[in-house]
């Protein structure tokens, strides 16, 4: 279903986080976790497209 499509979505994630956080509706704090959360997903997204030979 999200077949080559999670790194994507976790890159819109970032931007958006991003956004919401320069405008003032998330604060730093809130705006961490996210960057951790969507971080560790995108290193697990990335992992999972790399194959094994």
């Amino acid at each position: 279903m999200l077949e080559g499509k999670k790194t994507y979505i976790t890159a819109a994630v970032l931007g958006l986080a991003t956004f919401a956080q320069s405008l003032g509706w998330i604060d730093q704090s809130q705006y961490n976790t996210i960057l951790g959360l969507a971080g560790a997903l995108g290193l697990a997204a990335l992992r999972a497209g790399v194959s094994k030979p």
